[in-house]
């Protein structure tokens, strides 16, 4: 049986064939764009998923990702408009949009990422300082990450990117000063109760004294028409009084006799001697 023997040229031959053939076809994704590069400048770009042709050796396939990519921006410690310090810690989500510019203008990720959190970081400082500590944590937060994200959109254009949003995960005190700042705010807010208390001292005392004004001269009104019936009445019990008085002059005397004994002879431990002539005796004597 003759033996099989492998020559050395085929080998070199195969392998140099296999490399060629590795060098002359790239594929791409559909997460994925490239940049055919010839001694670093574009040759074309290849947007289009599947199996694609370069020069070998000559050309350079840099592939990019099409989809949302994230910067973890690191922390920065910056100073809100109430002059207090706060580290705050943000994320960036952005997207190559135009993939030769941004070739032309970054090259690389890496690259690209350290660009933009130079611009965010840039914007962060420049709005987090137009406003105070508590509406960073409360309020304005939402509206200080959208003039942030207007900014490093604007920013970024040049660079073939999209940025898709900006956020910050966190905003806390720096450690040193906490503690301070806590107090400090706790004053505040006490402050604030007092002047409130205060104010409401102040409108409780207005309305006691508008009822008790109101109350008075109520009051006044009722005793002045009490008084004006009360002297109705008073003169017409005179008048009547009178006119029966008038017809039996006997009749009065008796009746003013008997009021003249029920207020001194009330029930009491006095012992009284009374002189029996006495004319308004005459009738508790000789009934």
């Amino acid at each position: 049986m003759e033996r099989f023997s492998l020559n050395p040229v085929h080998i070199v031959a195969a392998v140099g064939a296999l490399i060629l053939l590795l060098n002359t076809f790239f594929t791409v994704g559909q997460t994925q764009q490239v940049m055919v590069v010839s001694l670093g400048q574009i040759v074309r770009e290849v947007t289009t998923p599947g199996l694609h042709f370069k020069v070998p050796f000559l050309h350079q396939a840099v592939v990019f990702d099409k989809r949302i990519l994230e910067t973890d921006s690191p922390a920065e410690e910056v100073q809100t408009l109430d002059k207090e310090r706060v580290v705050v810690d943000s994320f960036t989500r952005w997207r190559i949009t135009d993939v030769g510019q941004f070739f032309i203008s970054v090259r690389n990720i890496a690259t690209a990422q350290l660009r933009i959190d130079t611009i965010v970081n840039s914007a962060l400082r420049e709005e987090v300082a137009n406003v105070r500590l508590v509406e960073l944590v409360d309020d304005k937060r939402d509206d200080v990450m959208t003039r942030i994200l207007t900014r490093v959109q604007a920013e970024s254009r040049g660079m073939g990117i999209s940025v898709v949003d900006v956020r910050i995960k966190r905003a806390d005190l720096p450690e040193a000063n906490s503690e301070s700042v806590f107090r400090r705010m706790r004053a505040e807010r006490e402050k604030e109760a007092l002047e409130l208390r205060a104010q409401g001292e102040e409108e409780a005392a207005k309305i006691r004294a508008e009822a008790e004004k109101e109350r008075t001269i109520i009051l006044a009104e009722a005793t002045k028409g009490a008084q004006i019936l009360r002297g109705v009445g008073d003169g017409q019990s005179m008048r009547i009084t009178g006119q029966a008085f008038s017809r039996d002059a006997d009749f009065y005397k008796l009746t003013r006799s008997l009021e003249v004994y029920r207020a001194a002879l009330t029930p009491s431990s006095t012992l009284m001697v009374l002189d029996p002539s006495i004319e308004v005796l005459d009738k508790l004597v000789n009934p």
